[in-house]
């Protein structure tokens, strides 16, 4: 999202802002989508279908970028179909960003114990906006270095490993009290 107007531009938009404007909004619609849906749908259960969906879209926009180079012989009609890929891939990562990965970290206090609860809740949101900052500060020197294409399979193996925890580890707390969630946790992960 935050280079959404710098990309869109870069693939030939002429109107990357309103463009953008697009990909916030279906950010803003699938995150009160998420909240209305987390309690009844269970948290592992929106990480598990929400991030293979966010690699197939980063997937989808590495092959879009890869078909943005014009040939000599292009008539352009490649290219603005690439670019529409690019934008649907950007649409599609962002709505499974919101109702999974966007959402769920916020409501991780549930996992830790009261006599860590505060501290816990410190640490994985410094954890959440690290990384925020790190995937903020690396994009664009890893367009340069890697190439979009490249830049977006990178990611997706990120997503990869990230969607391999979850299934491992993440447990289930939907439904759960706060001393049942408790109980799940104290012999292990929860997960079966």
């Amino acid at each position: 999202m935050y280079f959404s107007a710098t990309i869109l531009q870069s693939i030939g938009f002429s109107q990357p802002t309103l463009a953008s404007l697009g990909v916030s909004g279906t950010n803003f619609a699938f995150t009160v989508a998420a909240l209305l849906l987390i309690d009844r749908v269970g948290r592992r259960r929106m990480l598990v279908y929400s991030i293979p969906a966010m690699i197939l879209s980063l997937l989808l926009a590495a092959y879009g970028f890869s078909r943005i180079a014009p040939s000599s012989t292009d008539d352009g009609t490649d290219r603005t179909a690439a670019a529409g890929v690019v934008l649907a891939s950007m649409m599609l990562y962002v709505a499974a960003y919101a109702i999974g990965l966007g959402n769920v970290p916020w409501m991780q206090s549930e996992l830790f114990p009261l006599s860590v609860r505060a501290l816990g809740s410190g640490v994985a949101t410094a954890t959440n906006w690290a990384a925020n900052f790190v995937v903020g500060l690396t994009f664009l020197p890893l367009m340069d270095a890697l190439g979009p294409p490249w830049t977006f399979v990178l990611y997706a193996c990120v997503c990869t490993a990230g969607y391999g925890l979850v299934v491992a580890i993440y447990p289930e707390t939907a439904g759960l009290s706060l001393e049942e969630t408790t109980a799940v946790l104290a012999t292990g992960w929860g997960v079966r």
